[in-house]
């Protein structure tokens, strides 16, 4: 099965699934969600968007910080298939719906905080949809809302080394549009994408799509993540922006 816009095979493959179970399980919220999260979803009362939230590690990490408010929405049915049971085992009360980020089901002005998940927004594989993401990102949030999500920085990376890596293999799922697409076979040899942005370049998208951005903190020149963490991601930068 193929799919398109900004939808990936992979979130529906089992291996995956049980992957981020196992996250789920060993790892819940790292350091640096923990204290970016305390720092400016600021409102324990306030409305949460928990994009990309695949089985809820971030989720119901959120909950546990003392946030009550907490919508979890994934494209993969599979991932909230998933959550919805942990959800009901664990007795808690928070909704999962699966829902597409460049098209989603709620009003303007909805929510005061987003989350994007760990490679989340930067995976969606085109230009195209992760500008309409942003779009739906900005709608969604109410005046001075906080939307926090990680990428790549590009000029960490030895992207050239990786440029254009495992297209061959993967061409049938992945087009490569632009120079940053990054094409490749994950741990779980499935093919899989992240866009690779400069911060020259995130600066300009953001703020032509109207975002104050309020802080860019890498992760681990910032933060003392454990082994679990640094096990099953690679370092990472954080943007912090407001509407």
């Amino acid at each position: 099965m193929i799919y398109n816009k900004n939808n990936k095979k992979v979130f529906l493959e089992e291996k995956t699934i049980k992957r981020y179970k196992k996250d789920f399980d060993n790892v819940k919220l790292w350091n640096s969600e923990k204290s970016l999260i305390n720092k400016y979803f600021v409102n324990k009362d306030g409305q949460i968007l928990d994009l990309g939230c695949g089985l809820g590690r971030t989720t119901f990490g959120i909950f546990e910080l003392g946030y009550k408010n907490i919508v979890g929405v994934d494209i993969s049915f599979r991932m909230i298939e998933e959550a919805k049971k942990i959800n009901l085992n664990l007795n808690k009360n928070i909704l999962f719906q699966v829902g597409d980020a460049t098209e989603l089901p709620f009003k303007d002005k909805s929510f005061d905080y987003i989350l994007f998940s760990f490679n989340g927004w930067t995976g969606i594989p085109s230009e195209k949809f992760r500008l309409k993401a942003l779009e739906e990102i900005f709608r969604l949030l109410k005046e001075d809302g906080i939307f926090i999500f990680t990428a790549h920085d590009r000029e960490e990376i030895e992207y050239l080394k990786y440029y254009k890596n495992s297209l061959e293999k993967c061409s049938s799922e992945f087009i490569f549009e632009k120079y940053g697409d990054f094409i490749f076979v994950n741990e779980d040899y499935v093919c899989d994408f992240l866009h690779l942005y400069s911060k020259e370049e995130l600066v300009t998208i953001l703020t032509s799509k109207n975002f104050k951005i309020l802080d860019i903190v890498n992760r681990d020149k910032n933060f003392q993540e454990n082994k679990l963490v640094k096990e099953i991601s690679d370092n990472t930068t954080f943007w912090i922006v407001k509407k």
